[in-house]
């Protein structure tokens, strides 16, 4: 390891959490190299004098491919050097061989993050503790680059959070014409969904009582449902919307069907409620 935090030099043991895990808050630049490569030892100081210079806007981690053959494989290394650029634990850009030290300067500020990109990660970060301020970050962060997507599902969900619903629909919908979503801003849009369903402990308790006066009314079913999964009580929510959708009538099925979505988009796909219920809901439909 050097004494450098930004510049690791990795091992088997710990690859996975220098690239992946920490390419998830900062942008890793992976150097396959080897100690007999020429051009490797010529392109590792123009990577590591980078690396300093940009103090911590990436960290260089440096791969020697003859210690570490099984991860240079599942990387697709067939020569080297051999550099890639991972964010979020993906690999989002790469080159083969030798570059100048303006080409090299090039690639990676492709790969840095911007200054719009700073400030919305300093926004999301205060989002739990200063609103207001979050949003004042994320409104910099738009003014300089406003097609920046992050700022402007972090600002979503901050503004859904206080209330502000139309408006967060807005930033969403102008981001769902590009044609795609980014998983983030899909769960901006099913909490502003099922937050059309939000209400009170007490009128939830009254839905419960009319639910259960008239178990065939499918429609007092689904106000509940709906209002339990705004609630974030799944464990209840989950099963009274699969049985609508498996015996309500149309428009009640595709309601139930929807808001099931929205809550599994919420929960995540690993989270052990979403599997259950995505299997009760496929036998429910089918």
């Amino acid at each position: 390891m050097s004494d450098i935090p930004f510049i690791v030099e990795t091992t088997a043991a710990t690859f996975a959490a220098d690239v992946y895990e920490r390419s998830k808050s900062v942008p890793v630049v992976v150097d396959f190299w080897a100690a007999w490569c020429q051009p490797c030892r010529r392109l590792g100081p123009l990577l590591e004098a980078a690396a300093n210079e940009a103090g911590g806007q990436f960290v260089l981690v440096k791969a020697d491919v003859d210690q570490l053959p099984e991860h240079a494989a599942a990387f697709r290394v067939e020569g080297i050097p051999a550099v890639y650029a991972v964010r979020n634990g993906e690999i989002v850009d790469s080159f083969v061989g030798l570059l100048t030290e303006p080409q090299l300067r090039e690639w990676l500020q492709r790969i840095v993050p911007s200054e719009a990109e700073l400030l919305a990660a300093e926004a999301q970060e205060l989002e739990a503790t200063d609103i207001a301020a979050a949003i004042a970050k994320y409104e910099a962060a738009l003014a300089l680059d406003r097609n920046q997507a992050g700022a402007q599902i972090g600002l979503a969900r901050v503004l859904a959070a206080t209330g502000k619903t139309d408006e967060a629909r807005a930033l969403i919908g102008k981001l769902e014409e590009r044609g795609f979503l980014e998983p983030a801003g899909q769960k901006v849009k099913a909490s502003l969904a099922l937050a059309s369903h939000a209400a009170s402990s007490a009128a939830i308790e009254e839905l419960r009582l009319r639910a259960a006066s008239n178990p065939a009314d499918t429609a007092a079913q689904l106000d509940l449902a709906q209002s339990l999964l705004a609630a974030g009580q799944y464990e209840e929510g989950l099963p009274l919307a699969v049985e609508i959708v498996r015996g309500g009538n149309k428009d009640h099925r595709e309601r139930a069907r929807l808001a099931l979505l929205d809550a599994f988009t919420l929960l995540g796909d690993q989270a052990e409620l979403t599997q259950r219920f995505r299997r009760e809901l496929a036998m429910a439909l089918y």
